[in-house]
Parts: C-alpha cells; sequence; structure tokens
C-alpha cells in the first residue's frame, strides 16, 4: 500500500495498513534538509522523533534513529508493535512525501499475459573509467528510468547523488527516489505484489526498477551466480519471460524466465522504484494501490 501527499510542507502524518514496517520516500528541489519520522502505533503510542536522513550538497547520510519499539535501518522503518501511521517532520518543505508498506501475504493482482515493450536506454553498471565501482546497479537503472523521461542523467553523476555516507552505497532506496525528485519528476519507493503488478506499469507507459535477490540456480541467465541485493529495470513482459534492462548482463538487455523473476522478486521483498512524470502522480498512485490501468489516462507506447 503507498500513501503520498503532495506538497505537504514541513510536515505530514500519512496512515497506513498494520504493518511492522516502512519506508519513507520523498522529493524537494531543497539542496540541503533532515528529516525525523515519528512511528504511530496501532496501540495508540507514539515514538519519539527517530532521526531519519540529512543531505547537503557534500553529503548524503542516513542517520539510523531508534526508541521505544521502532527502528529505523537505513531506508526501512521497523516495529515490534504495528504501526497505524508514520509523521513526517522535515526541516525544508517537501514537494511530496510517501510511505509504503507491504501488502498482505495473500494480496493478488489481475494477471497480465504480456505487454508490449518501452524504449528504455540502456546503461551498465560497469564502466572502464571506474574499474573499482562494482556495485552501481541502482544508480544504473535509475539513470535508465530519467533517460525514458528524457532527463539528462549517466551513472557516475547519479551514483555521486545517491549516494549513503553511512551505508557506504548507492542502494539507499530513499535517497534514489529523492534523486528523481529533484531532477524535476515524482520519485516514489513501493511494495508491489509480483510481475503482474509490475505489468500494470508497463501497460501505462512506465518502466519499473526492481530489487531483487537469488541463490544459485534461482534466477537462469543472470550474469552473477547469486546476490543479496540488485537492481535492474523492467521494460515488457510476455507469457514465459519477463523483458529487461539488467545493468549487470553483458548486454544489459536480456530476458529472464518469467517464474524464476517473480519468484526472487516477491521473495526479496517486492521493492520497486517508481517514477513518472508530476503530473501523473495521481495514476502512479492508483497503480501501486493496484487499480486497473485500462481505467486511468495513459499515454501512446513509447
Amino acid at each position: 500500500m503507498l500513501r503520498l501527499i503532495d506538497r505537504p510542507g514541513h510536515q505530514a502524518l500519512l496512515r497506513v495498513p498494520p504493518s511492522t514496517r516502512a519506508v519513507v520516500s520523498w522529493n524537494t528541489a531543497a539542496p540541503s534538509g533532515g528529516i525525523a519520522l515519528v512511528a504511530h502505533h496501532g496501540d495508540a503510542t507514539v515514538t519519539e522523533p527517530l532521526l531519519y536522513v540529512r543531505w547537503s550538497p557534500r553529503e548524503r547520510r542516513s542517520l539510523d534513529g531508534a526508541g521505544g519499539s521502532a527502528r529505523i535501518e537505513v531506508d526501512v522503518l521497523r516495529s515490534e508493535v504495528a504501526l497505524s501511521a508514520v509523521g513526517v517532520a522535515s526541516t525544508v518543505e517537501l514537494d511530496a512525501v510517501a510511505v509504503a508498506v507491504p501488502p498482505p501475504p495473500d494480496a493478488r493482482v489481475a494477471a497480465r499475459e504480456r505487454t508490449h515493450t518501452l524504449d528504455v536506454p540502456q546503461l551498465s553498471q560497469y564502466l572502464s573509467a571506474y574499474p573499482e565501482e562494482r556495485g552501481w546497479c541502482s544508480a544504473a537503472a535509475l539513470a535508465m528510468l530519467l533517460r525514458y523521461h528524457d532527463v539528462a542523467a549517466d551513472v557516475p553523476a547519479v551514483a555521486r547523488g545517491v549516494y549513503d555516507s553511512a551505508y557506504r552505497g548507492t542502494g539507499n532506496w530513499a535517497f534514489n527516489a529523492a534523486y528523481a525528485g529533484a531532477r524535476g519528476l515524482r520519485g516514489v519507493v513501493a511494495y508491489l505484489r509480483g510481475i503482474d503488478h509490475v505489468a500494470a506499469f508497463i501497460e501505462a507507459g512506465l518502466p519499473v526498477a526492481i530489487s531483487i535477490g537469488w541463490q544459485a540456480g534461482q534466477l537462469p541467465g543472470a550474469p552473477l551466480e547469486h546476490s543479496d541485493g540488485h537492481l535492474l529495470v523492467v521494460r515488457g513482459v510476455e507469457p514465459g519471460h519477463v523483458v529487461v534492462n539488467d545493468p549487470a548482463h553483458p548486454a544489459v538487455a536480456t530476458r529472464y524466465p518469467r517464474a524464476a523473476l517473480d519468484l526472487v522478486f516477491r521473495t526479496h521483498g517486492g521493492v520497486a522504484y517508481l517514477v513518472a512524470p508530476r503530473e501523473r502522480t495521481p495514476e502512479l498512485v492508483a497503480l501501486a494501490n493496484n487499480a486497473e490501468p485500462g481505467a486511468l489516462r495513459r499515454p501512446a507506447p513509447r
């Protein structure tokens, strides 16, 4: 479930279905700022503000605030008592703030056998000028989404813009969404219900970056034997395969068996980067919450 408030100013309260984890993402043009979260629980208890992030032109840093029964782990708010809402307090005005919680285990979406294939620019995470950098999958996936939406982006620049100096990597989900927001788009982190759910976005002309993890033998054709966490872009769905741009694959553009990719996506948590023009924000939220795309305005496939 995704909740989003446009132009909340400095504070917002986003109510959520009962959940023990949530991801808060935000968009702002402010070059410096900081955010704290307040966990509201179903038993009516409320935590003190938990320090979440701060950023400036020199550094972005997750703060891992903790208090009472709740704690923040890089980009995930976890709670021992089910959350009922998340309060957000920012030192700067926000263009948007969103909170996502996982769907129920039995949640289902409409089956989609096939979609068209989107023309998403292909970018590798491995660059000869940066031979020591092997973990830029998130930055490369985000750069591909930005370029698809006609925003100039290259992998090193995105990597610098999303690097979390506390986490020491570019895979902080919320920082990636914030980077897209700072470039004039709407960027949010969401939990999706599998490849059928991703296909709804493809049908609406919106490629999606998904976070996956797998063990040896679970993802045939993958360029790595296993991974604890990897980002790639889905740009088309077929009955037996999913068409992707995998920044770790030598060819970038490739296909993976649909059942295998669906499994490693869902078991890894179902987290996705959703990026769209700002005027399509209501549609983005509706799709994340499983509205049928046929009832929504959508552009011609690119």
